[in-house]
């Protein structure tokens, strides 16, 4: 235990030693942002057809696949109306 605490200061130590671009290096000390470098971008905005969807026409191929119980739903659908 007593070498672990030693080798602890020791490398408190070195580290505390070390020039700045080695500590920047191993992420001990923050750089500042530059102020100066900083733009400022529109915001951001959705056109105007974009809630509108695209108009799907069913295809005869998957109305002819259809099941019975399936026509009559649709027939069904299709007087309510």
């Amino acid at each position: 235990m007593r070498k672990f605490i030693i080798g602890l200061v020791a490398m408190t130590a070195a580290l505390s030693a070390c020039s700045n671009l080695t500590k920047e290096k191993l992420g001990l000390s923050n750089k500042a942002p530059n102020e100066f470098m900083v733009t400022t971008r529109p915001p951001l905005s959705l056109p105007p057809e974009y809630d509108l969807r695209p108009v799907v026409e069913p295809v005869e191929a998957e109305q002819e696949n259809l099941s019975q119980a399936d026509e009559a739903f649709v027939s069904e659908i299709e007087e309510s109306k």
